[in-house]
Protein backbone atom coordinates (compact mmCIF):
# COMPACT_ATOMS: atom_id res chain seq x y z
CA UNK A 1 0.00 0.00 0.00
CA UNK A 2 3.22 2.29 0.39
CA UNK A 3 2.75 2.82 -3.58
CA UNK A 4 -0.62 4.51 -3.10
CA UNK A 5 -2.63 7.56 -1.23
CA UNK A 6 -5.83 6.93 1.25
CA UNK A 7 -8.03 9.32 -0.14
CA UNK A 8 -10.85 7.96 2.25
CA UNK A 9 -13.26 5.04 3.15
CA UNK A 10 -16.00 4.37 0.89
CA UNK A 11 -17.43 0.69 1.98
CA UNK A 12 -17.53 -1.71 4.35
CA UNK A 13 -18.54 -5.18 3.33
CA UNK A 14 -18.96 -8.49 5.44
CA UNK A 15 -14.88 -9.70 4.60
CA UNK A 16 -12.99 -5.92 4.67
CA UNK A 17 -13.16 -1.96 3.61
CA UNK A 18 -12.90 -0.91 0.47
CA UNK A 19 -10.58 2.81 0.25
CA UNK A 20 -10.91 5.24 -2.34
CA UNK A 21 -6.79 5.73 -3.10
CA UNK A 22 -4.61 7.40 -5.97
CA UNK A 23 -1.16 5.97 -7.18
CA UNK A 24 1.50 7.67 -5.95
CA UNK A 25 3.68 7.49 -9.24
CA UNK A 26 0.60 8.03 -11.85
CA UNK A 27 1.24 11.45 -13.01
CA UNK A 28 -2.74 11.47 -14.24
CA UNK A 29 -3.67 10.33 -10.70
CA UNK A 30 -6.15 8.65 -11.58
CA UNK A 31 -8.42 7.18 -8.87
CA UNK A 32 -8.62 3.72 -7.80
CA UNK A 33 -10.33 1.31 -5.39
CA UNK A 34 -8.95 -0.65 -3.44
CA UNK A 35 -10.65 -3.58 -1.31
CA UNK A 36 -8.55 -4.60 1.71
CA UNK A 37 -9.43 -7.83 3.08
CA UNK A 38 -7.68 -9.85 6.11
CA UNK A 39 -6.96 -13.23 5.40
CA UNK A 40 -4.58 -14.10 8.82
CA UNK A 41 -6.10 -16.07 11.51
CA UNK A 42 -8.92 -17.30 9.13
CA UNK A 43 -10.39 -20.61 8.28
CA UNK A 44 -9.04 -22.48 5.18
CA UNK A 45 -12.45 -22.06 3.92
CA UNK A 46 -12.56 -18.33 4.95
CA UNK A 47 -9.49 -17.73 2.81
CA UNK A 48 -11.02 -19.65 -0.11
CA UNK A 49 -14.21 -17.50 -0.26
CA UNK A 50 -12.02 -14.33 0.53
CA UNK A 51 -9.88 -15.16 -2.68
CA UNK A 52 -13.09 -16.22 -4.95
CA UNK A 53 -13.86 -12.24 -5.63
CA UNK A 54 -9.85 -11.80 -6.73
CA UNK A 55 -9.80 -14.93 -8.99
CA UNK A 56 -13.34 -14.08 -10.44
CA UNK A 57 -12.82 -10.42 -11.19
CA UNK A 58 -9.02 -11.45 -12.76
CA UNK A 59 -11.02 -13.34 -15.55
CA UNK A 60 -13.21 -10.69 -16.99
CA UNK A 61 -13.00 -8.08 -18.94
CA UNK A 62 -15.52 -6.40 -20.11
CA UNK A 63 -17.34 -2.88 -21.08
CA UNK A 64 -19.93 -3.30 -18.23
CA UNK A 65 -18.12 -5.40 -15.71
CA UNK A 66 -16.18 -2.88 -13.31
CA UNK A 67 -12.39 -3.48 -14.18
CA UNK A 68 -9.90 -5.38 -12.25
CA UNK A 69 -6.56 -3.94 -12.18
CA UNK A 70 -3.84 -6.64 -10.06
CA UNK A 71 -4.27 -7.99 -6.40
CA UNK A 72 -1.40 -8.47 -3.61
CA UNK A 73 -0.97 -9.65 -0.42
CA UNK A 74 1.03 -7.40 2.24
CA UNK A 75 1.41 -8.14 6.11
CA UNK A 76 -1.39 -10.88 5.82
CA UNK A 77 -3.78 -8.77 4.15
CA UNK A 78 -5.14 -9.63 0.47
CA UNK A 79 -5.49 -6.57 -1.89
CA UNK A 80 -8.01 -5.54 -4.68
CA UNK A 81 -7.31 -2.94 -6.68
CA UNK A 82 -10.35 -2.19 -8.97
CA UNK A 83 -11.85 0.61 -11.30
CA UNK A 84 -13.38 3.49 -9.35
CA UNK A 85 -16.67 4.33 -10.90
CA UNK A 86 -17.46 7.94 -9.64
CA UNK A 87 -21.26 8.07 -10.46
CA UNK A 88 -22.25 6.07 -7.48
CA UNK A 89 -24.98 3.08 -7.49
CA UNK A 90 -27.73 2.50 -9.67
CA UNK A 91 -29.74 2.19 -6.24
CA UNK A 92 -28.37 6.03 -5.57
CA UNK A 93 -29.13 7.03 -8.81
CA UNK A 94 -32.85 5.70 -8.57
CA UNK A 95 -33.08 7.44 -4.99
CA UNK A 96 -32.03 10.91 -7.21
CA UNK A 97 -34.89 10.83 -9.44
CA UNK A 98 -37.69 11.75 -7.11
CA UNK A 99 -40.60 10.20 -8.26
CA UNK A 100 -39.61 11.09 -12.12
CA UNK A 101 -39.82 8.29 -13.98
CA UNK A 102 -37.18 7.45 -16.39
CA UNK A 103 -38.26 7.28 -19.99
CA UNK A 104 -39.12 4.25 -21.22
CA UNK A 105 -35.45 4.66 -24.06
CA UNK A 106 -33.91 5.16 -20.96
CA UNK A 107 -34.57 2.15 -18.69
CA UNK A 108 -34.06 0.41 -21.99
CA UNK A 109 -30.55 2.07 -22.33
CA UNK A 110 -29.44 0.72 -19.10
CA UNK A 111 -30.90 -2.56 -18.87
CA UNK A 112 -29.58 -3.56 -21.90
CA UNK A 113 -25.93 -2.46 -20.70
CA UNK A 114 -26.82 -4.61 -17.31
CA UNK A 115 -28.12 -8.03 -19.67
CA UNK A 116 -24.53 -7.73 -21.91
CA UNK A 117 -22.70 -7.71 -18.63
CA UNK A 118 -25.35 -10.79 -17.37
CA UNK A 119 -24.59 -12.84 -20.34
CA UNK A 120 -20.70 -11.88 -20.51
CA UNK A 121 -20.48 -13.90 -16.76
CA UNK A 122 -22.62 -16.33 -17.85
CA UNK A 123 -20.71 -17.40 -20.77
CA UNK A 124 -18.10 -17.68 -18.21
CA UNK A 125 -20.05 -20.40 -16.36
CA UNK A 126 -20.03 -17.58 -13.49
CA UNK A 127 -23.54 -16.87 -11.16
CA UNK A 128 -23.51 -13.34 -9.83
CA UNK A 129 -25.96 -14.39 -7.41
CA UNK A 130 -26.22 -10.81 -5.75
CA UNK A 131 -27.02 -8.81 -8.67
CA UNK A 132 -28.71 -5.41 -7.08
CA UNK A 133 -29.02 -2.08 -7.28
CA UNK A 134 -26.44 -1.25 -5.00
CA UNK A 135 -24.38 -3.48 -6.69
CA UNK A 136 -24.51 -1.35 -9.89
CA UNK A 137 -22.23 1.22 -10.31
CA UNK A 138 -22.06 4.45 -13.00
CA UNK A 139 -19.15 6.34 -14.58
CA UNK A 140 -19.23 10.08 -13.42
CA UNK A 141 -21.62 11.11 -16.18
CA UNK A 142 -23.72 8.21 -15.27
CA UNK A 143 -24.25 7.01 -18.73
CA UNK A 144 -21.96 3.98 -18.09
CA UNK A 145 -23.17 0.45 -16.22
CA UNK A 146 -20.71 -1.10 -14.37
CA UNK A 147 -21.35 -4.32 -12.60
CA UNK A 148 -20.01 -4.58 -9.39
CA UNK A 149 -19.19 -7.00 -6.19
CA UNK A 150 -18.23 -10.32 -6.91
CA UNK A 151 -17.83 -11.17 -3.62
CA UNK A 152 -20.49 -14.38 -3.58
CA UNK A 153 -19.95 -15.10 -7.18
CA UNK A 154 -20.09 -19.09 -7.96
CA UNK A 155 -18.77 -20.70 -11.14
CA UNK A 156 -20.30 -23.28 -12.04
CA UNK A 157 -19.60 -26.39 -14.36
CA UNK A 158 -21.36 -27.38 -17.31
CA UNK A 159 -24.93 -28.41 -16.27
CA UNK A 160 -24.01 -27.73 -12.42
CA UNK A 161 -26.76 -26.11 -10.09
CA UNK A 162 -26.08 -24.19 -6.71
CA UNK A 163 -27.91 -24.75 -3.70
CA UNK A 164 -26.60 -21.86 -1.20
CA UNK A 165 -28.81 -19.68 -0.08
CA UNK A 166 -27.65 -16.52 -0.64
CA UNK A 167 -27.80 -13.11 -1.99
CA UNK A 168 -29.75 -9.77 -0.68
CA UNK A 169 -33.83 -10.81 0.12
CA UNK A 170 -35.49 -8.06 -1.94
CA UNK A 171 -33.40 -9.82 -5.40
CA UNK A 172 -33.81 -13.32 -3.93
CA UNK A 173 -35.46 -16.05 -6.72
CA UNK A 174 -38.42 -18.14 -5.78
CA UNK A 175 -36.20 -21.26 -6.28
CA UNK A 176 -33.28 -20.09 -3.31
CA UNK A 177 -36.22 -18.61 -1.46
CA UNK A 178 -37.72 -22.30 -1.46
CA UNK A 179 -34.03 -24.22 -0.77
CA UNK A 180 -34.31 -25.64 -4.19
CA UNK A 181 -31.50 -25.68 -6.47
CA UNK A 182 -30.81 -22.49 -8.98
CA UNK A 183 -28.62 -22.06 -12.08
CA UNK A 184 -28.27 -18.71 -13.97
CA UNK A 185 -32.05 -18.25 -14.25
CA UNK A 186 -31.51 -16.75 -10.73
CA UNK A 187 -29.54 -13.93 -11.63
CA UNK A 188 -32.39 -13.79 -14.30
CA UNK A 189 -35.09 -13.29 -11.97
CA UNK A 190 -32.98 -10.78 -10.05
CA UNK A 191 -32.35 -8.92 -13.76
CA UNK A 192 -36.24 -8.95 -13.64
CA UNK A 193 -36.34 -7.01 -10.48
CA UNK A 194 -33.95 -4.44 -10.77
CA UNK A 195 -36.13 -3.82 -14.20
CA UNK A 196 -38.86 -3.73 -12.80
CA UNK A 197 -37.32 -0.89 -10.15
CA UNK A 198 -36.39 1.20 -13.16
CA UNK A 199 -39.64 1.76 -14.60
CA UNK A 200 -41.67 1.96 -11.15
CA UNK A 201 -38.80 3.80 -8.97
CA UNK A 202 -39.33 1.28 -6.40
CA UNK A 203 -38.44 -2.35 -5.57
CA UNK A 204 -40.75 -5.16 -6.66
CA UNK A 205 -40.64 -7.28 -3.53
CA UNK A 206 -40.44 -5.09 -0.45
CA UNK A 207 -41.84 -5.63 3.41
CA UNK A 208 -41.08 -4.92 6.79
CA UNK A 209 -39.16 -8.15 7.50
CA UNK A 210 -37.11 -10.83 5.55
CA UNK A 211 -40.18 -13.63 6.30
CA UNK A 212 -42.78 -10.86 4.97
CA UNK A 213 -40.49 -10.25 1.81
CA UNK A 214 -39.47 -13.94 1.05
CA UNK A 215 -43.88 -15.08 1.23
CA UNK A 216 -44.16 -12.41 -1.33
CA UNK A 217 -41.65 -13.75 -3.59
CA UNK A 218 -42.25 -17.33 -3.19
CA UNK A 219 -46.16 -16.17 -3.96
CA UNK A 220 -45.68 -14.49 -6.66
CA UNK A 221 -47.15 -10.98 -5.12
CA UNK A 222 -45.12 -8.24 -7.17
CA UNK A 223 -46.09 -4.49 -6.83
CA UNK A 224 -48.65 -3.63 -9.31
CA UNK A 225 -46.89 -1.46 -12.12
CA UNK A 226 -48.94 1.99 -12.54
CA UNK A 227 -46.88 4.00 -14.89
CA UNK A 228 -47.72 3.55 -17.84
CA UNK A 229 -45.08 2.02 -20.69
CA UNK A 230 -45.85 -0.35 -23.57
CA UNK A 231 -46.62 -3.93 -23.77
CA UNK A 232 -44.04 -5.24 -24.66
CA UNK A 233 -41.74 -4.31 -21.88
CA UNK A 234 -44.64 -4.81 -19.62
CA UNK A 235 -44.54 -8.70 -20.87
CA UNK A 236 -40.39 -8.58 -20.27
CA UNK A 237 -41.12 -8.12 -17.04
CA UNK A 238 -43.58 -10.57 -16.65
CA UNK A 239 -41.49 -12.85 -18.05
CA UNK A 240 -38.65 -12.06 -16.18
CA UNK A 241 -40.12 -12.83 -13.08
CA UNK A 242 -41.99 -15.36 -14.14
CA UNK A 243 -42.19 -18.28 -10.97
CA UNK A 244 -41.10 -21.33 -13.04
CA UNK A 245 -37.56 -20.54 -13.99
CA UNK A 246 -37.50 -22.65 -16.47
CA UNK A 247 -39.76 -19.58 -18.67
CA UNK A 248 -37.28 -16.94 -18.17
CA UNK A 249 -35.57 -16.00 -21.27
CA UNK A 250 -31.41 -16.68 -20.93
CA UNK A 251 -29.75 -12.95 -21.45
CA UNK A 252 -29.03 -13.75 -25.18
CA UNK A 253 -32.87 -14.45 -25.80
CA UNK A 254 -33.08 -10.70 -24.52
CA UNK A 255 -30.23 -9.60 -26.05
CA UNK A 256 -31.66 -10.84 -29.57
CA UNK A 257 -35.49 -9.88 -28.98
CA UNK A 258 -37.09 -7.15 -30.63
CA UNK A 259 -37.11 -5.24 -28.14
CA UNK A 260 -33.26 -4.81 -27.04
CA UNK A 261 -31.72 -5.45 -29.94
CA UNK A 262 -31.95 -1.97 -31.13
CA UNK A 263 -30.58 -0.85 -28.40
CA UNK A 264 -27.99 -3.17 -28.14
CA UNK A 265 -27.22 -2.22 -31.96
CA UNK A 266 -27.27 1.35 -30.88
CA UNK A 267 -24.76 0.92 -28.34
CA UNK A 268 -21.09 2.40 -29.13
CA UNK A 269 -17.89 2.90 -27.67
CA UNK A 270 -16.81 6.25 -28.94
CA UNK A 271 -13.01 7.20 -27.16
CA UNK A 272 -13.47 4.80 -24.32
CA UNK A 273 -17.41 6.01 -23.72
CA UNK A 274 -20.75 4.70 -24.39
CA UNK A 275 -22.60 8.01 -26.38
CA UNK A 276 -26.20 8.45 -25.37
CA UNK A 277 -28.40 11.14 -26.79
CA UNK A 278 -28.33 13.99 -24.96
CA UNK A 279 -29.86 14.29 -21.37
CA UNK A 280 -32.97 16.49 -22.22
CA UNK A 281 -34.25 13.29 -24.45
CA UNK A 282 -34.32 11.26 -21.60
CA UNK A 283 -36.70 13.10 -19.24
CA UNK A 284 -40.35 11.96 -18.44
CA UNK A 285 -42.54 14.02 -16.41
CA UNK A 286 -44.20 11.74 -12.85
CA UNK A 287 -46.84 9.68 -14.24
CA UNK A 288 -45.87 9.76 -18.11
CA UNK A 289 -43.83 8.38 -20.26
CA UNK A 290 -42.06 10.70 -23.09
CA UNK A 291 -40.51 9.30 -25.80
CA UNK A 292 -36.94 9.71 -26.53
CA UNK A 293 -37.00 12.27 -29.86
CA UNK A 294 -35.29 11.44 -32.72
CA UNK A 295 -31.80 13.34 -34.30
CA UNK A 296 -30.06 12.82 -37.22
CA UNK A 297 -27.35 10.74 -34.84
CA UNK A 298 -30.14 8.25 -33.78
CA UNK A 299 -31.38 5.40 -35.89
CA UNK A 300 -35.21 4.43 -36.22
CA UNK A 301 -35.77 0.81 -35.99
CA UNK A 302 -39.48 -0.87 -36.20
CA UNK A 303 -40.47 -4.11 -35.61
CA UNK A 304 -43.63 -6.28 -36.23
CA UNK A 305 -43.47 -8.60 -33.13
CA UNK A 306 -44.31 -8.10 -29.81
CA UNK A 307 -42.47 -9.47 -26.71
CA UNK A 308 -43.71 -13.13 -25.54
CA UNK A 309 -43.74 -14.36 -22.32
CA UNK A 310 -41.57 -17.67 -23.14
CA UNK A 311 -38.34 -17.97 -23.55
CA UNK A 312 -38.69 -19.97 -26.76
CA UNK A 313 -40.61 -17.06 -28.56
CA UNK A 314 -38.10 -14.85 -28.43
CA UNK A 315 -35.20 -15.89 -30.95
CA UNK A 316 -38.35 -17.10 -33.26
CA UNK A 317 -39.53 -13.47 -33.35
CA UNK A 318 -35.71 -11.75 -33.79
CA UNK A 319 -36.12 -12.23 -37.81
CA UNK A 320 -39.17 -9.80 -38.18
CA UNK A 321 -36.36 -6.96 -37.02
CA UNK A 322 -35.98 -4.65 -40.07
CA UNK A 323 -32.31 -3.43 -40.81
CA UNK A 324 -31.61 -0.03 -39.81
CA UNK A 325 -31.34 2.28 -42.79
CA UNK A 326 -27.58 3.57 -42.16
CA UNK A 327 -24.41 2.32 -40.48
CA UNK A 328 -24.58 3.80 -37.35
CA UNK A 329 -21.45 6.00 -36.81
CA UNK A 330 -18.48 4.58 -35.10
CA UNK A 331 -20.55 1.68 -34.04
CA UNK A 332 -18.79 -1.79 -33.04
CA UNK A 333 -20.28 -5.24 -33.66
CA UNK A 334 -22.41 -6.63 -31.27
CA UNK A 335 -20.01 -9.93 -30.64
CA UNK A 336 -17.50 -7.36 -29.29
CA UNK A 337 -19.86 -6.89 -26.07
CA UNK A 338 -20.82 -10.01 -25.76
CA UNK A 339 -17.45 -12.05 -26.39
CA UNK A 340 -15.09 -9.17 -25.89
CA UNK A 341 -12.35 -11.76 -25.58
CA UNK A 342 -12.66 -12.52 -29.20
CA UNK A 343 -11.30 -9.02 -30.17
CA UNK A 344 -8.38 -8.67 -27.92
CA UNK A 345 -6.02 -10.76 -30.25
CA UNK A 346 -7.28 -8.61 -33.44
Amino acid sequence: MENFEKLGVIGRGAYGICYLCQPKNDRLRHKVVIKTVLVDFRTKTEENEIQREAHVLSRLAHPNVISFYKFFITNGILHMVMEYAEGGTMEQFIQDQKGCYLSEDMVLYYFTQLTLALDYIHSKKILHRDLKTQNILLNRKRTIVKLADFGIAKELSTRDVASTMIGTPNYLSPEICEGRKYDNKSDLWSLGCILYELIELKRAFDGDSFPSIVLKITTGKVEPMIREMSDKLRELVNVLLSMNEKKRPSAKEILTSPLVLPKCLSLHLDLGRIDWPAKSQFVARPGTVTPAPSSNSEQRHTTTATMVPSAASYSNHVTTLTAPTQTLRASLPLDFYLHPESFASR
